[in-house]
């Protein structure tokens, strides 16, 4: 359940670097991590930031444990490759779906990106796939489910401060940072 890597935003991501380093595929989560629950499209910036990734080479493609309808349509918006709503993460199955949208390619050349402990880094992680813990958005606009999982991320952290300090102070320190 240790992020690869954390990042304050999906925007503070070294990109090149990632794809210097083998990563051809981003699949990433929406809710808090491209957009807050109050947004339904993705904003220009975030429209600018897709096209850059995918100049230096990238297939971007989203997971997501929200409803199929808002997913579809901020997926289309967004021209990525292939979405799974629903996806019951920490479940293994929505990512093994995002997997074969991908056609299988190699784990090493996947990041996952997203903004929960709970349910992104701990499903990317036990499929075998890197992922990058960003801030969430914001974090008043969450559904109660979320705000539970937040909860159990307060706990995961007591075992990560055992087993690996410095992951734990790099999640702390972005848990504490402030996003402009």
């Amino acid at each position: 359940m240790i992020p690869t890597s954390c990042a304050n935003t999906v925007f503070d991501i070294d990109y090149e670097m990632l794809y210097s380093k083998g990563k051809r595929y981003i699949l990433t989560d929406v809710d808090n991590t491209l957009i807050t629950y109050q947004e339904m499209l993705p904003s220009e910036e975030l429209l600018q930031l897709r096209k850059k990734l995918s100049q230096i080479g990238f297939e971007v493609h989203v997971i997501s444990n929200n409803h199929g309808k808002r997913i579809a349509n901020f997926a289309l918006a967004f021209e990525a490759k292939s979405y799974v709503s629903s996806a019951h993460k920490p479940l293994k199955w929505g990512f093994k779906k995002s997997l074969k949208h991908m056609g299988h390619p190699k784990k090493s050349k996947v990041i996952v990106i997203g903004d929960q402990l709970m349910t992104d880094v701990f499903g990317a992680t036990r499929v075998g796939l890197d992922v990058i813990l960003v801030k969430p958005l914001k974090l008043k606009t969450e559904k109660w489910y979320t705000k539970m999982n937040r909860k159990l991320e307060e706990h995961a952290l007591r075992g990560i401060k055992k087993i690996n300090s410095e992951a734990y102070i790099e999640i702390m320190n972005l848990k504490e940072s402030k996003n402009d």
